[in-house]
């Protein structure tokens, strides 16, 4: 009886906590964001629930599953880097379709979210340094969700760049993020808009970057916070997803396919 207890209990508990993560979210957004029709805010609302009672179920799997996420042999190499709370379950749909515009091999690359993003950043360069070995490979690019765009940052930027060709951070909040409530973890100070994380963002990159973001993510805003046009980089924005959701855009993946295979 109480196994059926519990087993009731945990999708309910997820469930309910999906509906908080959005709930609050979409609320903080609204006095970072343009104005828009409140049907095109409940459409989003819908798809972030929807996308996250979709994929956020599998998320254990993935901390045990391999780490080879398909793509083509023998091509250059692509890391996948997740963002706060994840891991590499939310680059299902990108990794499928960059498999199937031929490039590859894909790597998921799972790190400790809630450690100090330049500890992450030495684990990623000897993730990277891995899949060198592994490929035979002098150089790879990265490809990188929320705080995995600024663990990639502090990698290339600390001398990680000549090992990487391009990287592409997609809702990634380069100048911090406007939420002062609680983000629990070591990782947080990188996430706010501190005078540290000022600093870094001034850093001219040293790779060819493309930043996608949103006009209204609902993490990552206002978004001009996602911008490294003032570093060299490439800013692509797209219309209206939320953070989960942009992943699983087409335009945002061909985005992705299209830079890398350029």
């Amino acid at each position: 009886m109480r196994a059926l207890v519990v087993l009731c209990l945990v999708p309910l508990a997820f469930l309910a906590g999906v509906l908080v993560y959005v709930t609050v979210s979409y609320a903080h957004l609204q006095a970072h964001a343009p104005a828009r029709p409140r049907w095109a805010t409940l459409r989003e609302i819908a798809r972030e629930i929807g996308w996250a009672l979709l994929v956020q179920p599998l998320l254990p799997i993935h901390y045990l599953w391999g780490r080879r996420m398909g793509g083509s042999a023998g091509k250059r190499p692509i890391v996948l880097v997740h963002g706060y709370m994840q891991n590499r379950v939310d680059f299902l749909a990108i990794a499928r379709a960059l498999a199937r515009g031929g490039a590859g091999p894909l790597y998921g690359f799972n790190y400790a979210w809630w450690r100090d993003v330049d500890d992450s950043a030495s684990r990623l360069g000897r993730f990277v340094e891995a899949v060198r070995a592994e490929t035979g490979c002098t150089e790879l690019d990265l490809v990188c969700h929320s705080l995995g765009g600024l663990v990639a940052m502090a990698y290339v930027t600390a001398g990680g760049g000549p090992r990487v060709r391009r990287v592409v951070t997609i809702a990634s909040p380069h100048g911090g993020v406007a939420w002062r409530g609680p983000i629990p973890g070591q990782s947080a100070p990188h996430l706010r808009a501190d005078d540290e994380l000022r600093l870094r963002a001034l850093r001219r990159l040293p790779v060819p970057t493309l930043s996608i973001y949103s006009t209204h993510d609902n993490v990552v805003h206002p978004a001009e916070t996602s911008s490294v046009a003032a570093r060299g980089g490439t800013d692509l924005v797209v219309e209206a997803p939320g953070h989960l959701t942009i992943l699983f855009s087409r335009e945002v993946q061909s985005a992705v396919r299209d830079f890398l295979l350029a």
